[in-house]
Parts: C-alpha cells; structure tokens; sequence
C-alpha cells in the first residue's frame, strides 16, 4: 500500500484498511499520512460483534482532510456503501464528508 501510495496518480482515491487493537484512530491516522492515503478504515478487531466470523462491522473512517467518521455496528453491507460514498465525496471535491446513515442489522446492539 506504501509502494501504490508513493505513485497515485492525480484523480485517484487510495483507501487503506488498518486493523487495531489499541489507540484505534492514532494508529489509523498514522498509516494514513505514512502510505499517502485519502482514506483509511479503521476496525477495532478486539470489539464485540466484528470480524471475519460476524456479518456486522464498527468501523472509524479516517479522512486527511475532514473529522472522522463512526460507523457503529452495522451490516458490513452497509459498512462498504459508506466507504464507497466517502470514497466518491472525495473524488467530487466536497469540503465535509457526511456518511448516509447506516440501517443497524437485525440482532446488532444498538
């Protein structure tokens, strides 16, 4: 991610993925500046109800350029339409990042 990171092209939204188990946005912001990305997700991989064996995800989304954005738990289907529609203000020059908000699976606490 570093080598694509140290090449994008003009145009281009890089979006990198960091898994933690402590200081979640600290370590998320960090690989952000580091590998040159326009966004990252941050996953808490120590948190109830994620994870590869879970259809629901909790994410932070990191942006260089605006405050973060929560993602509480959620079906990870919905969790990849906020990355995507983030992914897309970038490429349209919006000055803030406002997420649609996200529909709780069935079953996920709130």
């Amino acid at each position: 991610l570093w080598a694509l990171g140290a090449v994008k092209p003009g145009g281009q939204v890089l979006v990198g993925f960091a898994a933690e188990t402590h200081d979640l946005v600290a370590n998320a912001e960090s690989k952000l500046r580091r590998k040159n990305l326009d966004l990252i997700v941050a996953n808490d991989v120590g948190a109830p109800g994620v994870g590869f064996q879970y259809d629901t995800n909790a994410v932070t989304i990191l942006a260089r350029s605006a405050e973060p954005i929560v993602v509480t738990l959620t079906d990870k289907r919905d969790v990849a339409r906020i990355i995507l529609d983030t992914a897309q203000a970038i490429l349209d020059g919006l000055p803030t990042l406002d997420p649609p908000a996200a529909t709780p699976s069935p079953g996920a606490p709130s």
